[in-house]
């Protein structure tokens, strides 16, 4: 499977858009602190912080995978590294860009917005 990496997700890869994990390998689920926020109708953006909870899965993933990843996030997304609440560091995709016009999404978990 070459080398691996871990990745957090908190959003459409989650749900609609799972299949572009590939072959990637389930590893629990968890939470990172920080918020999201509904970007739009199909997406939330990531910010990171102290307080809230941000729950989302943690997939083992051929690092080959990270460049189409990065691709399909687009200029909106910056990848970077993130502690979760399993004690695994996993890479997590942050929205880079003002979050203030955005609906908050308090529940913290993108599927039970």
């Amino acid at each position: 499977m070459g080398e691996l990496e871990y990745v957090f997700v908190y959003g459409v890869f989650r749900d609609a858009y799972r299949n572009l994990l590939e072959n990637a390998i389930y590893c629990d689920n968890a939470f990172v602190f920080g918020k999201i926020f509904k970007v739009n109708e199909f997406y939330p953006g990531y910010k990171r912080g102290c307080s809230s909870k941000v729950h989302g899965d943690i997939y083992l993933i051929n690092k080959s995978l990270l460049d189409s990843l990065d691709e399909f996030e687009g200029e909106e997304y910056e990848r970077k590294k993130i502690w979760t609440s399993v004690g695994l560091e996993c890479w997590i995709y942050e929205y880079k860009f003002p979050i203030n016009e955005f609906q908050e999404i308090t529940a913290g978990d993108w599927i039970l917005r």
